[in-house]
């Protein structure tokens, strides 16, 4: 799941039960708007809190394997909100719970039981303290997770089970007070940030405390301690040092003073759990029972001046020190309990619940709330009330058994929110085969992409078979077609107990059949089925527990094994089951503990078992002989040691997964084999491709490593059915559908597009350098840079090369495919036997893809177009996302979230109803409890805003009436009242889904939106590049049914609601149809791109992130690329300069110039650092970070990276231009550019700075901290090109241009076309970046791009007419290299920028000299060989003499000779630019003319003596004064006038005005 590059947008099916949440750890956010729990299965769920008191769970974090231990805040900066999450096995990560996001995670050797955030005054960042089973407190970076020091202790260390920090008010220093397990407290004084990794204790002194829970301060007297031990809790007095000189300087605390003032014991059947104060002499403790006791300490035995504050407060309120009362209240030695905190739950909590006191001293009334979260998954909350001293005195007069009671202000469970929902969330397999009217549990999960099937085993022991996205559509989009009837379903029948898991082999390997499906069940079985006619082949019996997982071997383990699968048992067995013998190979028992992982060493023929004791036993697996049981560290060195894809060096199999391994571990002798053997393999693979070419066209090789779609089966606790999450990786879509494009064309079209036409040698080239072979033909370049894909928690889905499997099939009978046929259009490929597939399957997912991710309800119009004509289907329901994070961190929403803003917008709808009794309503209804139970179940449901009072109960049917699911919005009307008046009445839970996907999935994060709208924007463009790209199945651009009734949208589009038919197969309407789709695909991107921020209205936008896009600017995928750039550019408009300056700041500081010179991109790279190593630079610019631990410069080079692309960006487009680019001259005479500060004229230093790390990144050479071809590179030489006009004064644009050039040299080998939508090797990407930025530069600045290559020319001439220069410099020159690259550029020019050209002619065409091979020149002519050059009047090229003849804009006549390296000789010719010049038939006259001195005159070329020998001089022979020409402003000089030779001696001159004038010689 970690691809860190790779756009995958997940979703959930949750399933109508709610996930088990058994909470551990429980904590509230500092602005109370949020509450955290962990559980005991290591999620972590995210609750939001709002003013009524209503609880709604927000998202549900996955990452940590084991039990949460503790929870504590991670930033104490009010704008982010990120909590630190540790767990029992070390694990730790930092969460933003706006949106999930795991920012960062490290696994420590040490377990942390409690974690305190606390800022020391020394730093000024947040700082953890922690504690747990280790002697130390470790004090640690909640952002880097790094242990900064640790405070030790000299006397007695021991495990520190409680501590607190203390800021003592007068001083300027931090306390930390800790007592460890024996009963012996410490004290740390911090006066600065220690310069040593440990501090050791000032003072320690034994008490008699065993064990303690929790210690605490008191924060308004800081003489009283709390510390609560499980059998009693006790208060102590601290005495701060007097002044007297016998003591220590620089202590405050004097541990010897450290007395017992009062404790008290437990109760019966309970155990103290922690405790707090509440005030100076009130104090909560909480039991394990969850029950919260509120109690009054002695106040006469506390010391301190708080204390007689108070005293004093209450003496002045109660009566004078005379009075009996008086003594009598205040005597007291034993604190007494006054109130106590209960649920008065009837079910007994399997454990401890986990609880919290939250104090916050706000501005308003001070809040004391204590929290609840237990094994049921419920979150309680107390409000502690404001108890008088004189209703204390009453209680105390009441007998003890009967304290005043205090319900919770709030609480709620999982399950119950699921219960208020309009409909219970949905299950995959939800009417489809359901026992009873109710569909069984899933107890296993495994999705099939090759076919797009999806196998659920149930409890019953059934196997149910469907296709995937349809069952998902049916649950999720109101369609009109699909219904549960028709969806083929398939149910094998032959466990009897649950399924416990499923594996089908043909996914991980096609060494296996691909009918083949294998399932483990609860009765010790393992059963091989014929998935397609649903046949038991055979059931092996050999374990004697259920089974607990299935895997596959490595491909590279001998050829008996190859064929077997292995299995795991929960009796601790592990089998090796063979497919083909049909019989158990090898049973490996013995293992003591339950097996937790199984490793291979093929060479040795070791299976390697790692059990949950840390023992690992090593078996051999052709003989089943146990070699051997190791512990300890010698156990984890064999694991970690453990490589599946080792292959021996004589013969290497399979080139592309060693190159990676060789390049990790810098292995020579892996590369030193590949080269042999690649040398071998060139001629076998030219000549393969030979057959492959004339066989057919080279896209069908075109087969991506990723699947569009996974799914996989997800559950919090064992004992939960499976939900299902579904990843769609954008990427993988996109390339899906580019390839069945290409594969439906003809090689003409393809052809048309420049995607066909390439030799091997360019196809090779192409492909990365792989070899194509049949069975495997690898998407071109994409196995360069090998990509991690979706990985799982049970088991990793590896992503094949065959889309449709297309392997060769011995057996298995064929079964026909029962779902919609496919368009006409697509060609049927021919599949192997024992596979079943769908041609319209990745156009499904894409439908069901773009449906969910559509922002519907924004605009009417576009949704109808939508539905009708791109065939979308509308949700029915509010849809669960997901996000995925660092290394397989994901986090899912939960399905009650969406209600809160639904509510707010639904009350905003219904005018006054419930408004003004809200607060009222939430108040009673909370104070009620209304739980579940109360309805009679028969009677309809309660709506969650019912049940927690936001919408009275006697009103339902004024709000929401049960309408038509498919009721359809038709209104055309502009006013809103009208559209409002004109809606049909919706159901509650339309009109709900219809705010989710309008307002509030908007809302979720900034993370969310990016991910969301970049998928939306580059599928939408794909989709509008391709034919029949609708998804209205079987009538796609074909037949149509009958009536006509047409109306116009406010898009201007002609919108059919009934198609119109007449049997008419005319080409027109299926070209208009095509064009009404292509039209709705752009309006649907721009509406995502352009127009989303003001339609879904600031409260509810979160915008989308810059620096995701920022570092998607090049990404690998074309369409995403621009997509990136488009929402980039649209959201930086969208801010304004205000905006775009908070970002500039924001970001220049991390330009390399500023950086500290160690981290700096543009640093020497000379210094040899070994470290840097072994960082993937690729990743500098991925989309996410990358998934190890990344050191502090790398992720200082990332932010380098990323501030360079932003400003770039910011730059190009934002900042002052030296002159107007030629491009944007009606911009600016609109003036509609503002110039952004920092790249004006008057204060350019970013533009400066900015430029120079763009060209650094360009020329450097490649080094390990930079690698060549990686994103930022490609990104750099992007915006050099977008801003060139910007960047030209501080560029030395020679160079520049040099290096571009260089990139562009194998230009036309590597790339197909520029249009090619397909993933490239990451040089010909860089050539396709490259190419783009010389075209931009061309037509931004065509003089510059001129005068610089005619110098860089000269320069080469000079060189190569001085003999002594080195000859191999003059050929390896990047001016000989890049020949045709230039003269791209040229024509480019030629064809956009005529008159620029025209200009400085003579320049263009020293260039084109220099370009063209001189042999041919004279063989075939100019006209042939550059045909663009001969465009204008001003040249002419004389096949006689060989010369070419060219007027200048000075008055000059340039002569050029066929020479090597030669100078042009240049004549003076005429008083203004020379626009017209041809040469006679025979070659021996020359007609030059000038319309500014108006006189046309005749050359004689060759010199009239004997055989040419001597001087050839070109003179003027004679000269005309033609009738001068009407020359305004606006007239196109290049078209003014033609010469035309009628014989050898007479010449026309032709002028625009159509007059014809002739003369001779």
């Amino acid at each position: 799941m970690s691809s860190a590059s790779n756009l995958a947008v997940p979703m959930v099916l949750w399933g109508r039960y709610a996930p088990t949440h058994c909470i551990s750890a429980i904590l509230m956010t500092a602005d109370m708007k949020n509450i955290v729990t962990g559980c005991n299965d290591g999620q972590i769920c995210i609750w939001d809190l709002n003013e009524n008191w209503q609880l709604y769970p927000r998202s549900m974090l996955f990452g940590h394997t084991t039990a949460i231990s503790c929870l504590a805040l991670g930033s104490d900066n009010p704008l982010t909100s990120y909590v630190v999450s540790a767990s029992e096995n070390g694990e730790m990560c930092l969460w933003d719970i706006t949106d999930g996001r795991c920012i960062e995670h490290t696994k420590m050797s040490i377990v942390h039981t409690d974690i305190n955030a606390y800022r020391f005054r020394s730093s000024k960042e947040l700082r953890l303290v922690c504690n747990g089973y280790y002697p130390e407190i470790h004090v640690i970076d909640p952002l880097s997770f790094e242990l900064l020091w640790s405070l030790c202790s000299k006397l007695a260390p021991d495990w520190i089970s409680a501590c607190c920090v203390l800021r003592p008010v007068k001083r300027e220093d931090d306390v930390v007070l800790a007592v460890s397990n024996s009963g012996t407290v410490k004290v740390w004084t911090l006066t600065s940030e220690p310069k040593t990794k440990s501090v050791y204790e000032d003072e320690s002194k034994q008490i008699r405390c065993l064990n303690a829970q929790t210690l605490t301060c008191c924060p308004y007297n800081q003489r009283t301690v709390l510390i609560v031990c499980s059998k009693y809790w006790q208060v102590y007095n601290y005495n701060p040092q007097s002044e007297s000189p016998r003591h220590h300087g620089n202590r405050i605390y004097d541990a010897g003073d450290f007395t017992l003032l009062c404790s008290e014991s437990n109760r019966v059947g309970e155990r103290w759990a922690g405790g707090d104060f509440i005030s100076v002499d009130r104090v909560i403790v909480w039991s394990n029972d969850g029950k919260g006791y509120l109690y009054k300490l002695p106040t006469n035995l506390l010391k301190g001046k708080a204390i007689t504050r108070s005293r004093r407060q209450s003496v002045s309120s109660d009566a004078s020190p005379d009075s009996p009362d008086y003594h009598r209240q205040h005597q007291p030695t034993s604190p007494h309990a006054y109130y106590i905190l209960d649920l008065y739950a009837e079910q007994s909590l399997v454990c401890s619940p986990a609880m919290m006191f939250f104090r916050s001293e706000g501005e308003t009334a001070p809040r004391r709330l204590l929290l609840r979260g237990d094994s049921e998954g419920r979150v309680v909350i107390w409000k502690l009330p404001e108890v008088s001293e004189r209703q204390m005195t009453l209680v105390r007069q009441e007998s003890f058994d009967r304290l005043p009671a205090l319900p919770p202000r709030c609480k709620t469970t999982l399950q119950e929110v699921w219960d208020s929902l309009y409909r219970p969330p949905a299950g995959v397999l939800d009417g489809l085969c359901d026992e009873n009217r109710q569909s069984l549990h899933i107890s296993s999960t495994i999705y099939i992409p090759s076919q797009g099937k999806l196998v659920c085993g149930r409890i019953n022991g059934t196997i149910v078979i469907v296709p995937a996205t349809q069952s998902v559509m049916l649950q999720l989009l109101t369609t009109k077609t699909l219904k549960a009837d028709n969806i083929p379903t398939k149910i094998l029948q032959g466990h009897d107990g649950r399924v416990t898991c499923l594996l089908y082999p043909f996914n991980e390997s096609t060494r296996y059949e691909p009918q083949h499906l294998l399932s483990g069940g609860a009765d010790f079985s393992v059963i091989l089925w014929d998935m397609n006619s649903g046949y038991k082949i055979h059931t092996f019996t050999v374990h004697g527990g259920e089974l607990t997982q299935m895997l596959v071997p490595p491909g590279n383990c001998n050829t008996r094994i190859l064929s077997a699968v292995c299995s795991v048992a929960s009796d601790h067995s592990v089998a090796l089951l063979s497919m083909k013998e049909r019989k158990c190979i090898m049973l490996a028992g013995r293992h003591l503990f339950p097996v937790q992982t199984i490793r291979w060493r093929p060479l040795d023929d070791f299976m390697v078992v790692s059990c949950s004791d840390g023992t690992v036993y090593v078996w051999q697996m052709e003989t089943g002989h146990l070699d051997r049981v190791v512990h300890g560290i010698t156990a984890e060195e064999i694991l970690n040691n453990c490589d599946e894809n080792a292959t021996p060096m004589e013969s290497l199999t399979n080139p592309s997964l060693t190159l990676a391994q060789a390049l990790k571990r810098r292995n020579l002798a892996t590369f030193k084999n590949l080269a042999q053997q690649k040398l071998q393999q060139q001629q076998a693979a030219a000549q393969h491709q030979q057959q492959q070419l004339t066989q057919r066209p080279p896209p069908e090789m075109l087969k991506p490593t990723g699947y569009p779609l996974l799914i996989q089966g997800v559950r919090t606790n064992t004992r939960d059915p499976d939900s299902h999450v579904l990843f769609f990786d954008t990427e993988a879509l996109i390339v899906q559908l580019l390839t069945e494009e290409y594969s439906t064309m003809s090689p003409g079209e393809l052809e048309a597009r420049g995607l066909i036409g390439m030799t091997e040698d360019q196809l090779i080239k192409s492909s990365g350098g792989l070899e194509l072979s049949d069975t495997q033909q690898k998407l071109m370049g994409f196995i360069a840079k090998a990509k991690e894909k979706a990985e799982n928690v049970g088991q990793k889905i590896q992503a094949r090369a065959e889309t449709a499997g297309l392997v060769p099939v011995q057996t298995g009978g064929r079964l026909t495919p029962t779902r919609m046929s496919a368009s006409p259009s697509r060609r049927s490929n021919t599949k192997p036997d024992g596979l079943v597939v769908n041609d319209n399957l990745t156009l499904e997912i894409a439908q069901f893809f773009m449906s969910c991710l559509h922002a519907w309800g924004l605009d009417p119009d576009l949704d109808r177009l939508c539905v009708n004509k791109l065939g979308l289907l509308k949700p029915q329901c509010p849809i669960s996302f997901g996000l995925l994070s660092r290394q397989g961190h994901m986090s899912l929403m939960l399905p009650g979230w969406h209600k809160r803003v639904c509510q707010e917008e639904l009350v905003g709808i219904s005018g006054d109803i419930g408004k003004t009794t809200l607060a009222d309503q939430a108040r009673t209804a909370a104070m009620k409890g209304m739980d579940k139970g109360t309805a009679d179940e028969s009677s309809k449901k309660t709506l969650l805003a019912q049940r927690s009072g936001s919408v009275p109960f006697d009103v339902e049917h004024l709000l929401f009436s049960d309408g038509d699911l498919e009721s359809e919005l038709r209104h055309n009307t502009s006013s809103e009242d009208q559209k409002a008046a004109s809606r049909p009445p919706l159901s509650a839970l339309q009109e709900e889904t219809r705010i989710f996907s309008a307002k509030a999935r908007w809302k979720i994060s900034s993370g969310v939106t990016t991910q969301h709208l970049l998928s939306v924007i580059s599928v939408a463009n794909t989709l509008m590049g391709m034919s029949h790209a609708s998804f209205i199945f079987g009538k796609q651009s074909r037949s149509r049914r009958k009536g006509n009734s047409q109306f116009t949208n406010h898009h201007g589009i002609i919108m059919n609601e009934t198609d119109s038919d007449a049997g008419s197969e005319d080409e027109d309407s299926v070209s208009i149809l095509q064009a009404q789709i292509k039209q709705g695909w752009s309006l649907l991107a721009a509406l995502h791109c352009v127009l989303l921020p003001e339609l879904v209205g600031p409260a509810h936008y979160q915008s989308p992130q810059l620096e995701m896009l920022a570092r998607r600017w090049q990404d690998r995928c074309l369409e995403i690329r621009e997509a990136a750039q488009a929402l980039l550019l649209a959201e930086l408009r969208r801010i304004g300069p205000e905006g775009r300056k908070a970002i500039i700041d924001e970001w220049s500081p991390y330009l390399p110039t500023y950086v500290d010179p160690q981290h700096s991109l543009l640093s020497d790279p000379q210094r040899g650092e070994e470290d840097e190593e072994e960082e993937d630079d690729e990743q500098m610019l991925a989309g996410d970070s990358p998934a190890h631990k990344v050191s502090v410069s790398f992720e200082s080079r990332r932010k380098q990276a990323t501030a360079i692309v932003m400003l770039g960006v910011i730059g190009a487009e934002f900042g002052h231009e030296i002159e107007p680019n030629r491009r944007k001259v009606e911009e600016i005479k609109k003036g509609k550019r503002n110039v952004q500060e920092g790249f004006s004229l008057t204060n350019y230093n970013l533009s400066r700075h900015t430029s120079k790390a763009l060209t650094f990144l360009l020329l450097t050479p490649p080094s390990p901290r930079l690698p060549s071809n990686t994103p930022i590179r490609r990104a750099a030489i992007d915006l050099l090109g977008r801003g060139f006009t910007v960047w030209e004064p501080y560029l030395d644009v020679s160079s520049v241009l040099l290096g571009l050039l260089e990139l562009c040299v194998d230009a036309d080998r590597l790339l197909p076309s520029m249009s090619y939508g397909l993933p490239l090797t990451p040089a010909a990407d860089a050539c396709r970046s490259a190419r783009h930025a010389l075209s931009l530069i061309a037509t931004a600045r065509p003089p510059a791009l001129i005068i610089t290559m005619a110098k860089e020319v000269a320069r080469y001439n000079a060189l190569a007419q001085n003999t002594q220069s080195q000859h191999a410099q003059i050929l390896n020159s990047v001016l000989v290299r890049a020949k045709q690259e230039i003269l791209h550029v040229i024509e480019l020019l030629v064809e956009k920028m005529p008159n620029d050209v025209a200009d400085l002619i003579c320049e263009v065409m020293d260039v084109t000299m220099h370009c063209l091979e001189i042999t041919q020149l004279k063989a075939k002519g100019l006209q042939e060989l550059f045909p663009a050059v001969c465009r204008f009047s001003m040249v002419s090229y004389c096949g006689q003499t060989k010369r070419i003849w060219v007027g200048a804009k000075n008055g000059g006549l340039a002569l050029y000779e066929m020479k090597q390296h030669a100078k042009c000789q240049l004549i003076p010719g005429h008083h203004g630019p020379i626009i017209a010049v041809s040469v006679n038939p025979d070659g021996k006259f020359l007609a030059t003319f000038s319309h500014v001195d108006s006189k046309l005159k005749f050359w004689q070329t060759a010199s009239s003596s004997l055989f040419g020998i001597g001087s050839q001089q070109t003179k003027c022979i004679r000269q005309y004064t033609t009738a001068p020409c009407q020359v305004t402003p606006v007239t196109n000089i290049l078209k003014l006038v033609r010469l035309v030779w009628i014989d050898n001696r007479t010449v026309v001159l032709l002028t625009v005005d159509g007059t014809e004038t002739k003369y001779s010689v």
